[in-house]
């Protein structure tokens, strides 16, 4: 079987040519969603190598591949995906993803466009806004019972295909499914949560051709969501395929094939009026959406970190009140963590407190903390029984570093890497850091 090691974790793919006789022939690189592996591309594998070299591989945790020591970051899967692509000495590449592969295949089109001819991203999950995410990951993680994963695969794979029970297609999926623990699933949706707010800022500056694919009866990812997407994407359309679910390359793996080839040869080739009237129309249009974004934007808490401890909401900075009731402490652990599980918490910052206690004296705090960040005015902390996350514009400037961070780490380029690297020691000082004291975070303060 074809491993390639990365640092003694041996990532399983598949590269296959082209049955094309054509001298020049482009790499289509595949990329599979959560719970899902090589397989879920067999459908369709036979009608892109038609015209295509094909390289898909197995995620971290996915199919053959291994999960590795580390926890599921987003850089740490965009680094496999550029290993893999680097090693196999391909140089440019079509990105399809589907699901949370999607997300890689995006990484790809904004970190490396030399690299990237175009791509195409299926079921994309990005929501609007970035607690919706939050509130889809904390849902999948509410079907999980008795530490099993079978009842979240029953949610899942009825809802992103069309194939009976009973099929032998079906069966595969479950099969592939099975073999991905509940850690590697969560890992990997709450990986993509964490920088959901920072992929729809990249994307603004995108200049490959893209094009968001839905099927016209998938009930998780309507249609109408790709048109909203495509208004946030330069460069972008969206495509339906008729008669389909969520996996359109597994229900139409024909008709799929055939719209993204046309895609990829083609690109954005979507009509523009040159009529004056009707050119206003669409910039009225836009300018509505833009108005809606506003209005959903305009509250915003911002927590400083980085050199100093710092709360702002919407501009007027919370002085007082952060020394009781353990309120600095929950706040900087939810900026960290922005959806959790009550007992997690408890457990991160009062391990040695009886956990009954615990959940009680939390009870408290988060009624103290509630009230310091004007909660019942602008509902920044969500809380149900189990669970408890912020929502709507949260900014934080240690945040932000580490995003940075992430991007300078990736950066190839030595030159551009030390220039990065040079911006991020210029934002600190001898204070840095030091608002960070629980055992909990010295990991952050470490890396």
């Amino acid at each position: 079987m074809p491993y390639i090691d990365r640092n003694g974790m041996n990532i399983y793919y598949e590269y296959l040519h082209s049955n094309s006789l054509n001298q020049q022939i482009d790499t289509i690189l595949i990329i599979h969603g959560a719970g899902m592996n090589v397989r879920s591309w067999d459908l369709i594998v036979p009608y892109l190598q038609q015209h295509y070299h094909i390289l898909s591989y197995d995620l971290r945790g996915h199919g053959l591949s291994d999960k590795g020591p580390d926890k599921l970051a987003w850089r740490l899967l965009f680094e496999d995906t550029l290993f893999l692509v680097e090693q196999l000495n391909i140089s440019s590449f079509f990105a399809v993803g589907h699901g949370a592969g999607s997300i890689c295949a995006v990484l790809l089109g904004i970190f490396k466009p030399e690299m990237v001819l175009g791509c195409s991203l299926h079921s994309i999950p990005l929501f609007f806004p970035k607690s919706t995410a939050a509130k889809f990951t904390e849902h999948r993680r509410s079907l999980v019972q008795n530490n099993s994963i079978e009842l979240l695969a029953d949610h899942v794979i009825p809802n992103i295909t069309l194939y009976t029970s009973d099929s032998p297609e079906i069966s595969q999926l479950y099969e592939g499914f099975y073999k991905v623990s509940l850690e590697t699933y969560f890992e990997l949706w709450e990986a993509f949560v964490d920088i959901h707010d920072e992929i729809f800022v990249q994307l603004k500056g995108n200049t490959k051709p893209v094009v968001i694919v839905s099927g016209d009866l998938d009930p998780i990812y309507p249609t109408y969501l790709s048109g909203l997407q495509t208004t946030y994407i330069p460069n972008s359309q969206c495509m339906t395929i008729i008669n389909s679910s969520n996996m359109t390359f597994y229900d139409q793996p024909e008709e799929t094939y055939k719209q993204i080839h046309h895609f990829f040869q083609n690109g954005n080739a979507s009509p523009k009026s040159e009529d004056a009237f009707l050119q206003a129309l669409h910039s009225e249009l836009f300018e509505r959406l833009d108005e809606q974004n506003q209005v959903t934007s305009e509250n915003i808490l911002r927590v400083n970190l980085l050199n100093y401890f710092q709360v702002f909401v919407n501009g007027e900075q919370i002085v007082e009140g952060w020394n009781q009731r353990y309120a600095k402490q929950i706040l900087i652990y939810l900026v960290m963590n922005p959806s959790v599980t009550r007992e997690q918490l408890c457990d991160d910052l009062w391990g040695e407190v009886a956990a009954g206690k615990a959940r009680h004296n939390l009870r408290m705090y988060l009624t103290h903390l509630r009230k310091l960040i004007k909660n019942d005015e602008y509902n920044f902390l969500r809380l149900d029984k189990e669970h408890i996350y912020l929502s709507g514009n949260i900014e934080c400037d240690l945040t932000s570093f580490i995003k940075l961070l992430d991007v300078a780490w990736i950066e190839q380029n030595s030159i551009h890497k030390q220039h990065l690297c040079s911006q991020l020691f210029e934002q600190l000082h001898k204070n840095s850091f030091r608002t960070l004291s629980d055992d909990w975070i010295l990991r952050e303060r470490d890396k």
